[in-house]
């Protein structure tokens, strides 16, 4: 295989490693028996492990956040939140959502020095790329967003404290229970910036 095809087969298995048994004990030769390569070319293509858990994390944004958003979009801000925040998805994406965001989770309660890398080298982003997007609707008249950063907080705490449960979801029927809630939820959120504006503008 090329040097790309082989590269996205390690994420791959390194990714199905992470999940099953957590960035400590995951081993290279693991992950190579997985991805059908040598040890020599994961370090060919990674200079260490977390910076293989780092490409792991970036290849799935997509699953937990998608932005940025198409330039033309212009469906209603409740959709737009719907597909940016991944509602939309069916139970099978919903489950590789889970996962990933519990090995984000997880390691970085139990590797605080993973969740800093993360963070450093800009793997882990879905805040800022939301105060980006607030910015851009706020600017394009579609959202009152007086402070994005604080508005991008809430929607973070709203979306992500709701797919995070105490309690793992087994059946279809209670993610989509749970999908429901935070549109809900979204939409609240959408109706008091409103209101919020009417007040400003009525002081």
């Amino acid at each position: 295989m090329d040097a790309d095809t082989r590269r996205q087969a390690i994420v791959r298995a390194a990714h199905a490693v992470f999940v099953e048994v957590g960035f400590a004990r995951a081993t290279t030769a693991a992950i190579a028996a997985r991805a059908q390569v040598s040890k020599r070319s994961i370090y060919d293509s990674f200079a260490d492990k977390t910076a293989l858990f780092a490409a792991v994390i970036r290849n799935h944004q997509h699953v937990i956040i998608d932005l940025p958003r198409p330039p033309d979009e212009d469906l209603p801000v409740l959709e737009t939140m719907v597909r940016l925040f991944r509602l939309d998805i069916d139970d099978e994406e919903e489950r590789a959502r889970e996962a990933i965001l519990n090995l984000i989770v997880r390691e970085s309660v139990l590797f605080p020095e993973l969740s800093d890398y993360l963070y450093d080298n800009e793997v882990i982003r879905s805040r800022a790329a939301l105060v980006q997007w607030l910015e851009l609707e706020h600017r394009r008249g579609r959202i009152p967003c007086c402070d994005p950063p604080v508005h991008a907080g809430m929607l973070m705490d709203i979306v992500f404290g709701a797919l995070l449960p105490r309690r793992r979801l087994v059946d279809a029927p209670d993610r989509a229970c749970r999908r429901e809630h935070i549109k809900q939820r979204l939409a609240i959120f959408l109706r008091g910036i409103q209101e919020d504006r009417s007040i400003d503008g009525a002081r």
